[in-house]
């Protein structure tokens, strides 16, 4: 039995440095699974807080009426352009037709009053010409008064010398006093025509503003027009198209329905671009590049694979604490020593989506990014 002690001591030798090598090689294992662990942390965030998205918009007639055509039903697929209901069109062809008759009667009106301002200007001419006559009427009669006078004086001085007769005297008086009744007479009249003048000034003014002409534009007539135009989009505002290629949503209504304008009456799911907004934490949120690529699984086809690319993180959301109250911050006590992490929100547009993308679905996301140069 002393022969066989050795041995039995060096099999336990062997088996406590093969339970080392196993110990170390374990804890090496895990320190790599670790590390492996860190790494795949770092350079591919993944997360299943993440939603599907797509833009949407709520349709909503331009004019109010009765719905008399409804072509599309419930989650149906349209292409942009494709019609998707009409509103009445009888009582706005109507209004088209009234706003067109007001259109005519403005036409009318215009030319009329355009004739009358051209008649006014023709006045205004016409005056200014009596005037120009009565005013060299005017100064010929002043002239001529002129001479009369000294010619009378001439006469009167000669008279007590007889060199002149009585009646030769008084033919210059008469001759003289005529000329100054013709003259009070002219300048009456040239008052007149100045009156005239003025007045048919004024009409000409009130004739232009009233036919409403600035530099070639009519205000009257531009207005009837624009009310035909306006009349005319009304109208065409009655049938409603796709905007866009996508989803109808939420419609709940059938023809008979009363359409309000700016009332959604249902909502248009634009399926041409999808994206999945993944929820990251604020400590991911570096190693997450703008452009980085992204896979993607849906809660609902887990079995299918997609991919992604990074359009956008999010830069802010709502503070939860240290809000401000009438201008001051508050910050809430609190006993918790734990931070948590805030999540951001990232947008992903998806690079291959198919009929399996539903709005609000659940997704998971993970990211491929790269550590930057500065957090190695």
């Amino acid at each position: 039995m002393t022969d066989h002690q050795p041995v039995v001591g060096s099999s336990g030798g062997a088996r406590r440095v093969i339970g080392r090598v196993i110990s170390v090689a374990s804890i090496a294992a895990v320190a790599i699974a670790i590390a492996v662990a860190l790494r795949q942390w770092s350079t591919r965030p993944q997360t299943d807080d993440a939603t599907v998205r797509a833009n949407f918009v709520g349709i909503a007639p331009q004019v109010s009426g009765q719905i008399v055509e409804l072509s599309i039903h419930d989650n149906q697929q349209v292409n942009k352009g494709d019609p998707l209901f009409v509103i009445d069109r009888r009582p706005y062809e109507i209004a088209l037709e009234r706003v067109r008759a007001t259109l005519a009667l403005t036409r009318s009106e215009v030319d009329g009053l355009r004739n009358g301002a051209a008649t006014a200007a023709a006045g205004v001419s016409k005056a200014q010409a009596q005037l120009s006559a009565s005013a060299a009427e005017v100064v010929r009669l002043e002239t001529q008064l002129h001479n009369a006078d000294d010619h009378f004086k001439r006469l009167e001085a000669l008279l007590p010398q007889q060199f002149v007769t009585i009646d030769r005297v008084e033919e210059a008086r008469t001759q003289r006093d005529t000329t100054a009744a013709a003259l009070e007479a002219t300048r009456a009249q040239h008052e007149a025509t100045e009156a005239a003048l003025s007045q048919a000034r004024t009409e000409r003014t009130r004739a232009a503003d009233a036919v409403g002409d600035n530099e070639g534009f009519n205000a009257r007539l531009a207005a009837a027009e624009a009310a035909v135009h306006s009349a005319e989009l009304d109208l065409g505002y009655c049938s409603v198209v796709a905007p866009f290629s996508g989803k109808v949503v939420n419609l709940n209504i059938s023809e008979g329905a009363f359409a309000h304008t700016g009332t959604e009456v249902f909502i248009l799911v634009d399926t041409r671009t999808w994206y999945v907004v993944a929820n990251f934490r604020e400590t991911q949120l570096r190693h997450i590049p703008a452009g980085a690529t992204a896979d993607l699984y849906l809660q609902s086809e887990p079995g299918k694979h997609y991919r992604g690319t990074v359009v956008g993180l999010g830069w802010a959301v709502l503070p939860e604490n240290g809000t401000s109250v009438m201008g001051l911050p508050h910050v809430e006590r609190s006993l918790d020593w734990i931070r948590l992490a805030a999540r951001f929100p990232v947008r992903i547009q998806v690079d291959d989506p198919d009929d399996s993308f539903r709005l609000g679905a659940s997704a998971v996301a993970t990211v491929h990014g790269a550590l930057r140069a500065d957090s190695r």
